[in-house]
């Protein structure tokens, strides 16, 4: 079976999701503060990884320590967690991913919820 980071066009088309998402996640102050001092090309391509393997790519690592390590320090709240899944989720519908495929994928972002929310 063909993972689903292929099914929905690879790098280049995650690429454009992830953009978007991040424009929908900045528009929100709240939010946007979260990502105060980092490269947002850099946080482009971290996502990349981390949708590659949450969506089943072969090979595809992102290691729990990573994420731990990315968000230490960040005060990330449940709340504002699950407001940037939301955010995630409806990119997702809205960039024509199947409702069965982003159930999926967001089992796996669910699965790392411990590693991000430490307030």
């Amino acid at each position: 079976m063909e993972n689903l980071f292929d099914k929905y066009g690879g790098v280049e088309t995650m690429r454009e999701l992830i953009k978007e998402f991040y424009a929908q996640v900045y528009a929100r102050p709240e939010l946007k503060t979260y990502f105060a001092g980092t490269d947002l090309g850099d946080q482009i391509q971290h996502q990349c990884k981390f949708f590659a393997y949450a969506m089943g790519k072969p090979a595809a690592e992102y290691k729990d320590e990573w994420l731990k390590r990315g968000h230490t320090n960040r005060k990330i709240s449940e709340t504002h967690y699950f407001k940037v899944a939301e955010l995630l989720r409806r990119a997702l519908l809205d960039a024509g991913v199947e409702n069965e495929d982003v159930k999926d994928i967001m089992i796996a972002v669910a699965s790392k919820r411990a590693h991000i929310v430490n307030l």
